[in-house]
This record gives C-alpha cells, sequence and structure tokens, in this order.
C-alpha cells in the first residue's frame, strides 16, 4: 500500500486566531494564500516568519507574488525587440499605456500626473468625456447631463458669465439673495432687503450722478418727488416729510426776490445795535444815509408826501445848504416863481409882496401911492403919530402902533408934470400953457 503525506494546513485566519506553536521542523501551510511557515518548538505561529521569502533573481526580491526592487532602486521590466510588457490587460510599449483588448483603461483611485498629460484622442474619466480642442479665453467646461463636456461661457441657472460681466436673460432681474438672516456683499458694500449699507461702517460714496425716480428718504426725511416752482425751498412739516414752499420766516413770506408780510401788517427790519443797510442806503432808527461815501441819495421818481400841507422839508433848526432846481417852476401855494436859464426869474399871478423896508442890492423898493392920484407912481409912506402929552413912549413903541396919519410924497423927482393927470391946467406967467411934456423940473408934484 501507498504511504499518503499530509501536511499541517489550515486558513491564513484560522492560524492568526489559533497561534498554535509548532514543533522544531513542523510546517505549517495558509490553504488560502499558498504560504507557509516552519515551527521551530517555541515560537508561536504568528512570531514566526514565512519561509517562501526568500527568492531573488539578481538584485530583486520576491515576496510571495510582490516584486521588489532594492531599497531606493528602480524596477525597470525591458522587453526585447518590439515585445510589449503585459500587466493584466495593460499593454506598456515605450511611453504608451493601452489595453490589450483595445477597450478603456480603468483607473478606479485618484491619478497624480506630476508633468503634462496629453491625450491625442477622446479622454474620458469617470464617464465623463472631454473635448478634444480647446475652447475660447475664459470659458468653462460645460456638461450635456450625458456625460459629455465641451467649453462654454459660465452659466449658473440662466445666468451667463463672461470674464468678469454676470448676464442675466434678456430683460431680466438679476436677484441675489442670501440664506436666512445674511448679507450680499458686494465689494464693500452690503445689502439686506432695501438696506444698503458699506461693509466696514464707513460711510458709503456714490462717485456719479444719483437720479432717483421713486420717493426717496435719506435719514428718516423723506423727499418730494417733483421739483417746485423757481425760488422755492425745501421745508419739513415737522414730522420728516420735505416739501417745496417760499420761504417763510416767522410770519414772513419769501417768493423769489419778494418778502412779503401778512396781510395787512407792517414789514420791519431791526438791527441789534446796528444799522439796516439796504443796497448801500444805511437806515438807523428815523435817519436816512448812504453806506459808502458817495455824496448822497438818488431819489428816481417824484418825492410825494403823503398828505397835503402837513409835512415840511427841512425844520426852522435844520436847513437845506442849498437847493438846486432845474429851469422849471415853483409852485407856492398857486404863486409860481420860474427860471428860464438866462438867471432871470419870473414871479406870476399878481406878483410878489415884500416887507416894507425891502432892497434891490443896497436901494430900498418904493411903494405905489395909495389915492387914485398917485397909485401907479413911487410914492414914500411917512407915518404920522399924534400924542396926548400925558404918555411918553419910544420911537419903538409909536412904528408898532397905528398910525394916526399916513402921508405921500413922491418917492422919486420927476421931469414930468404930474398935475396933468389930474386934468388940471396952468398957465404961466408969460401967459403960456404949461405942457405936459415941459421940460426941466417941476416944482409941484403931488
Amino acid at each position: 500500500m501507498a504511504t499518503q503525506i499530509q501536511l499541517r494546513r489550515d486558513t491564513a485566519a484560522d492560524w492568526t486566531s489559533n497561534n498554535p506553536t509548532l514543533a522544531a521542523g513542523e510546517f505549517g501551510w495558509e490553504s488560502d494564500s499558498n504560504r507557509f511557515k516552519i515551527g521551530d518548538g517555541s515560537a508561536a505561529w504568528n512570531s514566526l516568519s514565512y519561509a517562501d521569502t526568500l527568492k531573488t533573481l539578481g538584485d530583486i526580491l520576491v515576496n510571495g507574488s510582490t516584486i521588489s526592487a532594492p531599497s531606493n532602486g528602480d524596477l525597470t521590466l525591458t522587453t526585447s525587440g518590439t515585445g510589449n510588457i503585459n500587466l493584466g490587460e495593460f499593454i506598456v510599449n515605450g511611453t504608451t499605456l493601452s489595453s490589450s483588448d483595445s477597450s478603456s483603461i480603468n483607473i478606479n483611485e485618484g491619478l497624480v500626473v506630476d508633468g503634462v498629460l496629453n491625450s491625442s484622442g477622446q479622454a474620458t474619466l469617470s464617464g465623463l468625456s472631454y473635448p478634444t480642442s480647446d475652447g475660447s479665453a475664459n470659458q468653462f467646461l460645460k456638461t450635456d447631463g450625458s456625460g459629455t463636456l465641451s467649453f462654454a461661457d459660465l452659466s449658473i441657472g440662466d445666468l451667463t458669465i463672461i470674464g468678469s460681466t454676470i448676464s442675466t436673460p434678456s430683460n431680466a432681474d438679476l436677484i441675489l439673495t442670501p440664506g436666512g438672516t445674511g448679507n450680499v456683499v458686494a465689494g464693500s458694500l452690503t445689502f439686506n432687503g432695501t438696506t444698503m449699507s458699506a461693509a466696514d461702517s464707513s460711510k458709503v460714496t456714490i462717485a456719479e450722478a444719483l437720479d432717483v425716480t421713486g420717493a426717496t428718504t435719506l435719514s428718516g426725511l423723506a423727499y418730494p418727488t417733483s421739483d417746485g416752482t423757481v425760488g422755492q425751498v425745501l421745508q419739513t412739516d415737522g414730522s420728516g416729510t420735505l416739501s417745496f414752499a417760499s420761504v417763510s420766516i416767522g410770519d414772513l413770506s419769501i417768493v423769489g426776490s419778494s418778502i412779503l408780510s401778512p396781510s395787512s401788517a407792517d414789514l420791519t427790519l431791526n438791527s441789534s445795535n446796528g444799522n439796516v443797510v439796504i443796497e448801500g442806503i444805511k437806515v438807523a432808527g428815523t435817519t436816512l444815509s448812504t453806506e459808502d461815501s458817495t455824496p448822497g441819495i438818488e431819489i428816481a421818481g417824484n418825492l410825494i408826501p403823503s398828505q397835503n400841507g402837513v409835512f415840511q422839508l427841512g425844520s426852522s433848526t435844520r436847513r437845506w445848504q442849498t437847493l438846486f432846481v432845474a429851469a422849471e417852476t415853483i409852485d407856492l401855494g398857486g404863486a409860481t416863481i420860474k427860471s428860464d436859464g438866462s438867471g432871470q426869474i419870473e414871479i406870476a399871478a399878481s406878483g410878489a409882496t415884500f416887507p416894507t423896508g425891502s432892497k434891490v442890492g443896497d436901494q430900498s423898493l418904493v411903494l405905489g401911492g395909495k389915492t387914485n392920484k398917485t397909485g401907479q407912481r413911487p410914492v414914500q409912506i411917512v407915518q404920522i403919530f399924534v400924542s396926548d402929552g400925558s404918555t411918553n413912549k419910544s420911537d419903538a413903541q409909536f412904528l408898532a402902533g397905528t398910525a394916526d396919519l399916513e402921508l405921500e410924497f413922491n418917492g422919486t423927482v420927476e421931469d414930468v408934470p404930474v398935475f396933468t393927470e389930474a386934468n388940471q391946467s396952468f398957465d404961466l406967467s408969460d401967459g403960456t400953457t404949461l405942457l405936459a411934456n415941459a421940460g426941466g423940473a417941476t416944482l409941484f408934484q403931488f
């Protein structure tokens, strides 16, 4: 009968779990890995080394199914002539890696390429087919949802992103919405609902013109949505709403360049210990003067008092120095004085009445007579005062009273006989008649 020799055997898991101690020279075979250990009589299984590791070819170490090069040495597989290196279904020929059945090569783990990866044909990675040619600048890879990638402008939802520009479809709004209580931050601007603020709490600067078509509220103040009329200003209602209105200070209204007081009320301008100056005219109390060194105030229209015969121009103690008028008329209660510009003065009406003792130059004015004989002749009136002898009066006292008698004397000695005006006729001693035009002095005049 033939002799059968069997070696001690078990699976690798059971050997490890049982961890027996093999006798010296006793074999222990792992039935599932086809490896074995040889006991030394003292060391347990887990402490023994495998006896099938000492296989060398040159400086290559073969440990089970592992081929190892020396430390830091390359493991080089080289064929002879045009042969290939077959690794499972991989075929390596020079720098070309292919599959033995011309199917796809699957890399089930991460792939790290330290150099340039060039693919001359269609590249499919993890079931995604990549394009075989480049796109335009700033384009991105876009999938069609069926595993094929192509270059296209970046599109998120229905947005298009080209370079640094995000575009919506035609006439569509661009809406940025944060999640929960978050903000939308653009640059340093923070948007939260309808509130815009600076992300760093500094001021928000708008460098260009700001055109607001709806209602505007700034710092709680609501501004009007339409313009006012010329000269109006913004006025608040005290509740945060502004509107255009005419300027009102107190109960005054300022419209354009006009300052208006309420109906029938005075417009009063008062200064505090100073003057009120209106276009260079200074008003201080009831005094009107010029603000600068100009010689006077110019009146462009008529200067007319508000009442007739009531007000004075100057006073007995404060008189005008010189009255300059043109060659026109001064009307004094109906009597007029005017000049023709040559220095001659004409007095209208019935003439002017001058007081007794008035002169022309250094000559006294001569009065006309009171009788019908001398009314048209210059005479000298001599007053006669009669005293009863019981009262002594001075000349001044007499002259202040009424004369008892007035005598008229010719004011001048004339060569024309006066008697002819009294219808008298005189014969001279030689029998001739005294003519009205007789020459020489007439000794009797009345």
